[in-house]
């Protein structure tokens, strides 16, 4: 399987790759990354658009799927209701921007990302919120997707 590589502009869309560590600075991801980098993307796309289902199927459907809400949660099903209940419409949703993100390769089938959340939301409607987040992605024949998510 050949493998290719593009080159990214690091300071592009917010977003860093991996290893680099000077805004500006050229890097070279992977292939994988660059997917993965995507997904992320997507991410906040769907959440932008008050679209907590396609958000939600970033998520691998799997029993080991975990995310850290208010404490661990497993299975895409307990972690789509917990998701609807904290985030019953688009002014709880906010606005989700994200920043520095770094995707590392862990092997041939699953990745890292990390990087910087701001939520942006009316007081009324729990107010800003920001953290670091924390994902590991499994290559499926489905693509990228999320098989652990934590907001620190």
């Amino acid at each position: 399987m050949r493998h290719t590589s593009v080159l990214l502009l690091v300071c592009l869309s917010g977003l860093s790759a991996a290893g680099a560590q000077q805004q500006g600075q050229l890097y070279t991801a992977s292939r994988e990354q660059l997917d993965v980098t995507k997904v992320v993307l997507a991410q906040e796309k769907t959440w932008n658009a008050a679209d907590l289902d396609g958000y939600l199927a970033l998520y691998k459907d799997g029993a080991d799927t975990e995310a850290i809400l208010n404490g661990p949660v497993r299975g895409l099903t307990n972690i789509r209701s917990a998701y609807h209940a904290s985030f019953p419409n688009k002014d709880a949703m906010g606005t989700l921007e994200q920043s520095e993100v770094e995707v590392r390769e862990l092997g041939p089938n699953f990745a890292l990302a990390r990087g910087h959340y701001r939520l942006l939301r009316a007081r009324k409607n729990g107010g800003d919120a920001e953290g670091n987040f924390t994902e590991i992605f499994e290559k499926t024949e489905a693509g990228w997707k999320m098989i652990f998510s934590e907001n620190t």
